[in-house]
C-alpha cells in the first residue's frame, strides 16, 4: 500500500523531469559539467534579454544590441543568433547601426522586427546557449569566456562577457540565468 507522501514523492518527480523537457527535449544541466560544454539558459526578462526565445524550427534565438569603441567614437549594432536544441550556435548575423554622432538610417525596433522574421522567430521562453565567438566588421561577437590577463591569478570562477561591448557578464550558479550588466 503506497502512502500520500510516496504519491506526492512521484508527482514532485514528475513535475521536475516536465520542467526539464520541453517539447520532446532534455535541457542539459548546466551545473553537471563545464558550462562551455553544457551550455547556460538564457531567460528573457524585461531588462537586457527581451529578445530570447524559440524559432518556428524549435532553434533558440538571441537578438542582443551590442556596441563597440572605435577611433571615431562608439558604434552600434544588433546582432541575431540562432542555437540547436544543444545550445551551439548555428547562424548569426550583425548590423552595422553606425556611429552614434551619427543619425541612423532605420529604427531600434524596425531591425529587431526584421530579424526576428528573417530568423522566424516564433515565441519568447528560455534557451539554452554555449559560449561562442564570430567576427564581424573586425569586432569579436558573441558569449566569449573571460580569459585571465598576464599578471592577473587564475579564478576558479567562470565568467563569460557579451561581446563586443562588455554589456553583459553572465556568471554561475549556472542553473540561472546570472548576469550583471
Amino acid at each position: 500500500m503506497r502512502s500520500i507522501f510516496d504519491r506526492f514523492l512521484r508527482k514532485q518527480e514528475r513535475q521536475s523531469n516536465d520542467h526539464d523537457e520541453v517539447h520532446g527535449m532534455r535541457f542539459p544541466r548546466p551545473e553537471d559539467g563545464d558550462v562551455r560544454t553544457s551550455g547556460f539558459p538564457l531567460v528573457p526578462d524585461d531588462y537586457h534579454l527581451k529578445h530570447v526565445g524559440k524559432t518556428a524550427k524549435g532553434n533558440g534565438y538571441w537578438i542582443d544590441v551590442q556596441l563597440a569603441r572605435e577611433k571615431g567614437g562608439t558604434r552600434d549594432f544588433v546582432a541575431a543568433y540562432v542555437f540547436d536544441r544543444e545550445g551551439d550556435l548555428i547562424h548569426s548575423e550583425v548590423v552595422d547601426r553606425g556611429l552614434r554622432k551619427e543619425e541612423p538610417d532605420q529604427p531600434l525596433e524596425e531591425i529587431i522586427g526584421k530579424l526576428k522574421k528573417k530568423i522566424d522567430a516564433k515565441n519568447v521562453t528560455e534557451i539554452i546557449v554555449k559560449p561562442f565567438s564570430v567576427s564581424f566588421y573586425g569586432h569579436t561577437f558573441g558569449l566569449v569566456v573571460r580569459e585571465a590577463e598576464d599578471g592577473e591569478g587564475t579564478s576558479e570562477e567562470t565568467l563569460i562577457d557579451a561581446m563586443p561591448g562588455y554589456t553583459l557578464m553572465f556568471y554561475g550558479p549556472w542553473s540561472l540565468c546570472n548576469y550583471d550588466t
